[in-house]
């Protein structure tokens, strides 16, 4: 009855969310320009430009692959300089938030816990592109703002995941070495992060990879990365310059999925010792015997000087500002983001109110709700259209003998797995604010072009990780399905679904929060949001009301988490609680 009535609510939630964000079915089709334009742009992906379009840049001294080629190197390098420093706060508020790591439950200890998971929470609830709207507003444009902007959230994310890892892993072990009389610290790293050491480096990697589209994404507010180059020669009407950069980024995230998961797969499955030739071996022979990997090793050596470079090579971290005029703007943006009627009453916080309730009317109400409308539309969507191909994609039911059975099918199956395991695989590789870029030029300034470009991107996502659900789910009830004669959708409908419901509920809920993030910045694309509203403050250098939008986007974020938690609570039912 649960799961009837999540279908139910889903249902009324998407309809009425369209009708509330104005998205009309008509609007789906675009106008006599953006079908020319669509046109134009389809047909330049099969001739991307290895030299600039213009005539007159080609004579230029700079050269087009050089270009590339440093816009590319700077995403990389923003990246994995975001990522050591999210890495370093994700293991500090992670370890703090973790209630593995207090072998004590006193009032103090529980104190700096739950403080340590709200500051997580908090600075993970702003988008990066928000977070990048505010260090630049403070300091100016600096490489420095762009990584502290992605390492923050970042850092958050990882401190929230890792916690929970750690509070999940199996921690006998850890209670064996306390009882032996080892200390709290020894107990911990040996008893619990030795456990939940492939999973948190597995899901290191996989925000290594979300670094390196948001790099590319902060060229949208400046930053000369792969999106400022996709800007700058979409407003000029350069589509197959386009389609190279697209082509170069898209081919750079896969790569690095394609590592991590190798990555994933050696750590998760393990690597086979080698054999001592002693019956009973002692100490210095196992270890000497254990398992080793060179690729592990390697990629190792490879993050830590990656790492490292990122932050040496670059020697105008502050852009040429000096430190004393940094502070000068900091001091002056501390300054206006306090309400302009709290300024004019000598800090009388008591104008605040009728001032925020003036902005709420203003707009602010409704650009709220329709941040919450356009991305639970989208996430619905999106987990609608992923739950329909995850039947025919999945490993085990798109392979020659799904489930390990024989049912006479011809391997016409396994060709569509794979080109709908592709199709996933580009759509996730695509950040939502390119893909909502290309496509408002397609479909003009309508709300369908933000919907599509968050369904698409969060449908391979979804399609990923729904297909892992299914291949890893154990179902003898599916088995007997596909024995009895069954088709491969009644196996999936009746049998494989039911098992993985939850788990399915749980990754579309945690797509729903990346989605309200995401909401909250496109609107700065031109289409009514947060963003919209965020945008414009900061070109009317109205800082005040920047930060309130942002911070009412964060909250919205921060409800749908714990809406989320609730709502899986339910799910589970009595007898899982």
């Amino acid at each position: 009855m649960r799961r009837r009535w999540f279908f139910f609510l889903g249902v009324i939630l998407f309809f009425a969310g369209l009708w509330v964000i104005g998205a009309k079915p008509s609007a789906l089709l675009p106008n006599q320009g953006g079908r020319e334009t669509a046109s134009e742009f389809l047909i330049a992906a099969f001739s991307p430009a290895l030299d600039f379009e213009d005539p007159e840049m080609r004579e230029s001294e700079v050269d087009f692959i050089h270009k590339l080629g440093r816009a590319l190197w700077l995403t990389l390098r923003y990246a994995v300089a975001a990522m050591s420093l999210a890495l370093l706060i994700g293991i500090i508020w992670g370890v703090l938030g973790s209630r593995a790591w207090w072998s004590c439950s006193s009032l103090f200890l529980q104190t700096i816990r739950i403080g340590s998971r709200l500051m997580a929470t908090a600075v993970r609830s702003v988008h990066e592109l928000m977070w990048a709207l505010l260090f630049l507003s403070a300091v100016g444009t600096s490489p420095l703002a762009a990584v502290l902007a992605m390492a923050l959230p970042y850092g958050g994310t990882l401190a929230k995941i890792f916690s929970e890892l750690l509070d999940e892993s199996e921690s006998s072990a850890a209670w064996v070495i306390r009882m032996s009389g080892g200390g709290g610290l020894a107990a911990f790293s040996a008893g619990v992060v030795t456990k939940a050491l492939p999973d948190l480096v597995t899901y290191a990697l996989y925000r290594l990879e979300c670094a390196i589209r948001s790099s590319a994404v902060l060229g949208f507010v400046g930053v000369p990365t792969l999106g400022y180059e996709i800007k700058t020669a979409y407003e000029d009407g350069h589509y197959r310059e386009i389609w190279t950069y697209l082509y170069v980024l898209l081919a750079v995230v896969i790569f690095f999925e394609w590592w991590g998961g190798k990555m994933r797969n050696l750590l998760t499955k393990g690597i086979p010792s080698r054999k001592t030739g002693v019956s009973q071996p002692d100490i210095a022979q196992l270890w000497k015997s254990r398992g080793t990997s060179f690729f592990l090793r390697s990629s190792l050596l490879v993050f830590l000087i990656g790492g490292t470079m990122s932050w040496a090579l670059e020697d105008r971290w502050g852009a040429g500002v000096s430190w004393e005029q940094r502070m000068r703007n900091l001091d002056r943006f501390t300054g206006e983001i306090v309400p302009y009627p709290v300024r004019e009453a000598d800090g009388d916080w008591r104008e605040f109110g009728s001032w925020f309730g003036e902005k709420m009317s203003e707009g602010g109400s409704q650009a709220v709700w329709q941040t919450f409308h356009l991305g639970t539309a989208s996430i619905l969507l999106a987990g609608a259209l992923s739950l329909i191909v995850v039947g025919f994609s999945a490993r085990t039911l798109a392979s020659s003998r799904p489930r390990g059975i024989w049912d006479g099918c011809l391997a016409w199956r396994a060709v569509i797995g794979s080109i709908l395991r592709a199709v996933a695989m580009l759509g996730r590789a695509m950040p939502e604010f390119i893909l909502a870029f290309l496509l408002l030029r397609i479909f003009g300034p309508t709300v369908w072009a933000l919907i599509l470009a968050l369904a698409i991107h969060n449908c391979g996502i979804l399609m990923r990780l729904g297909a892992e659900v299914i291949d890893n789910t154990t179902s003898r009830a599916s088995s007997v399905i596909l024995a009895q004669g069954g088709s491969r959708s009644s196996s999936y409908v009746g049998a494989l679904v039911p098992a993985g419901f939850t788990r399915m509920v749980l990754f579309l809920f945690y797509r729903w929060e990346s989605c309200i993030r995401e909401a909250t910045v496109l609107g700065m694309l031109g289409v009514a949001s947060l963003g919209l509203l965020i945008s414009d403050a900061k070109v009317s250098l109205y800082y005040d009301e920047m930060v309130l939008w942002v911070a009412l986007g964060a909250a919205l974020v921060f409800l749908g988490d714990l809406s989320s938690d609730f709502v899986r609570y339910k799910l589970r039912g009595k007898n899982n609680r």
